[in-house]
């Protein structure tokens, strides 16, 4: 079975006979996330390889019927075809998707002095952040799994362009899990502006979405995605 720690490629290693590892873009709960090449043609794609589990390939199959039927959304990764791929001497469900030219969100935080964003580019990108998953909730569907180490960022002038390579499902509500992912938006907030160390001294926009992080409090202010869109495009800056 495979481990938690990773599956442990490296750039050069082949993923079949049609693809060649690049590097490792990022990992979720259910599996690793790496940039490959089509020996074929040159191109670029993403492939997500699938930790063993008791589901077996139903994590796969539902992972890929879940970007189909988000394929419309922006911010979601558009999905290619799935196979199953040897490693050693495991076989291991791998989902083929698009790749986007961009870091990981952690990765760009790391890019900052002290790995903390300025107030308004934190704001401007959890503002792109939430556009992108009321797309999805929109559909009545959810992520289940945001991290700054599974969303990709774009930087074009002053624009961020996302993308999310990871979902995940930990058997709770739809309604649950959306209102999981509200949560988890404004951790990323708290955290990319610099956490515990600098929230009391944060400016107000900041604090009056982070609450502390009370999620009591959090979701009677934003009940929904959209209650969240709409505070963060009509606040007003003191």
């Amino acid at each position: 079975m495979a481990k938690r720690q990773g599956f442990g490629l490296s750039p050069g290693d082949r993923l079949t006979w049609r693809y060649e590892v690049i590097e490792r873009l990022g990992a979720g709960a259910e599996g690793e996330v790496y940039k490959i090449r089509e020996k074929a043609t040159g191109l670029f794609r993403a492939a997500k390889l699938y930790f063993k589990s008791r589901h077996g390939s139903r994590t796969a199959v539902r992972y890929a019927r879940k970007l189909d039927a988000l394929k419309d959304c922006d911010i979601v990764v558009k999905y290619l075809h799935t196979e199953e791929v040897r490693i050693g001497d495991r076989f291991i469900d791998c989902l083929i998707s698009e790749y986007f030219d961009g870091g990981s969100l952690e990765d760009l935080l790391a890019t900052y002095r002290g790995k903390r964003m300025p107030a308004f580019e934190a704001l401007n990108l959890i503002y792109e952040l939430t556009r992108g998953v009321a797309e999805i909730h929109a559909r009545k569907e959810f992520h289940g799994d945001l991290h700054a180490g599974n969303i990709f960022v774009e930087r074009r002038g002053v624009a961020f362009h996302l993308r999310t390579i990871d979902f995940h499902e930990w058997g709770r509500s739809p309604a649950v899990e959306r209102r999981a992912d509200i949560l988890s938006i404004i951790r990323l907030l708290y955290d990319l502006t610099g956490g515990r160390a600098h929230y009391r001294k944060q400016i107000a926009p900041v604090r009056e979405i982070c609450l502390g992080l009370r999620s009591d409090l959090i979701l009677k202010k934003f009940p929904s995605i959209y209650h969240l869109r709409a505070h963060l495009e009509t606040f007003e800056w003191a």
